[in-house]
């Protein structure tokens, strides 16, 4: 049985390891394709946790191709994949890791020119029980004068 105590340590490990990542902020309110304020990027990629063990994927798309995002566990078994539409558009998805077993997951969303991979560890930690321990003195009789 897991306790609290456990899941705010794993909590803790897990939002410094993903802050450690290198940010990229999703500008999600650029939507004009021809915009050369974004460098020639197709797309753009934010990624933040929430407590709850889930990771939410933010993208903003910006030019009309293809794009894919993919999880793969370490061994490199694709965990899920799924194919957004061809359009500029603001997209949203969620992965929860609250099951997943200790490891490292890689994000990959590519559309075939431009590929970003964002790695996510998971490390579980045992619980630590905290003990608490009661003492009594030796009996003395409290006179009243």
């Amino acid at each position: 049985m897991k306790t609290s105590a456990q899941h705010v340590v794993n909590a803790l490990i897990l939002s410094m390891l993903f802050l450690a990542a290198a940010p990229i902020n999703a500008q999600a309110g650029m939507t004009n394709p021809v915009d050369s304020g974004r460098g020639g990027k197709s797309f753009e990629v934010g990624m933040y946790m929430e407590s709850n063990w889930t990771i939410n994927l933010m993208m903003a798309v910006y030019l009309p191709k293809r794009v894919v995002v993919t999880l793969r566990n370490e061994k490199g078994a694709v965990l899920f994949r799924q194919y957004l539409n061809k359009s500029s558009v603001k997209y949203r998805l969620k992965f929860r890791f609250d099951e997943a077993e200790s490891g490292v997951y890689d994000f990959e969303i590519t559309d075939d020119r431009e590929t970003v991979v964002r790695q996510v560890t998971i490390v579980r930690m045992p619980a630590v029980e905290s003990q608490r321990v009661i003492t009594f003195g030796p009996p003395r009789s409290l006179s009243v004068e």
